[in-house]
C-alpha cells in the first residue's frame, strides 16, 4: 500500500466508524486521527469497535484489516468485530 493510500483510507474509515463508538473513546481516536497519529487511530478504533460490540460492514472490516495489515499489527481484535452483511 502506498503511504497515500493508507492515509485516505485511514481518514476515510475513521469518518466512518468514529461516530459508532461510545465518547469514552471517541475523542483519542480523533485526536490521534487529527495529528496525524494514524497508527494509533486505527488500532484504537479497532479495539473500541470490538470491545463495545460494533456491528459493521464487511466492507469497513475489509479495510480495517488492510490498515492492519499495512501496520504489521494483530488481528485478534479485528476478527472479533461482527459484520452485518
Amino acid at each position: 500500500m502506498e503511504v497515500i493510500d493508507y492515509y485516505l483510507l485511514s481518514r476515510r474509515i475513521i469518518d466512518q466508524l468514529a461516530p459508532k463508538i461510545s465518547p469514552n473513546h471517541r475523542p483519542f481516536v480523533r485526536e490521534a486521527a487529527g495529528a496525524g497519529a494514524w497508527d494509533l487511530a486505527i488500532t484504537d478504533l479497532v479495539g473500541a469497535l470490538s470491545e463495545e460490540d460494533v456491528v459493521i460492514t464487511t466492507a469497513e472490516k475489509d479495510a480495517l484489516r488492510e490498515l492492519m495489515e499495512h501496520l504489521r499489527k494483530p488481528l485478534t481484535y479485528l476478527e472479533q468485530i461482527r459484520t452485518s452483511d
